[in-house]
């Protein structure tokens, strides 16, 4: 029972954050001598979006601190209901928790695979930001 009120929860989480996260098609041009990861986040945040953040900060720390620290990679956070993040919520088409990387001029949506794989299964999550990460 316990294990199908689990699944039902994850089930329910996923489901609003696919659908507040529904892309226009549009690729928004942002920095294009950088790499951003944007996370954006709720004021509420439950046990999958932290674990969203720490996965993400995890393979920016242990497999991108050089770039990091040049500048060529920055993670940006953001809680998506503040109202100095309004513009840039829009902009990027998300209305909750999103995991974004924009590289080259192109915007990648690994929200699905984060919600799929934080909390479970990281290292899905941490190889699919790698793929993306490494040039």
């Amino acid at each position: 029972m316990k294990t199908i009120k689990s699944f039902a929860f994850f089930l329910i989480a996923f489901f609003i954050c696919l659908v507040g996260n529904a892309n226009s098609g549009e690729i928004e041009k942002v920095e294009k001598e950088k790499t951003v990861v944007y996370y954006f986040h709720n004021t509420r945040r439950c046990p999958t979006c932290m674990a969203i953040e720490k996965e993400t900060k995890k393979v920016l720390d242990d497999s991108f601190a050089e770039s990091v620290e040049k500048g060529d990679i920055v993670f940006k956070a953001y809680n998506a209901e503040e109202a100095e993040n309004k513009e840039l919520v829009r902009k990027m088409n998300v209305t909750g928790s999103a995991l974004i990387i924009v590289k080259d001029g192109e915007k990648y949506d690994l929200t699905s695979k984060g919600f799929m794989y934080a909390l479970k299964q990281p290292e899905k999550l941490r190889e699919a930001l790698w793929e993306i990460l490494v040039d």
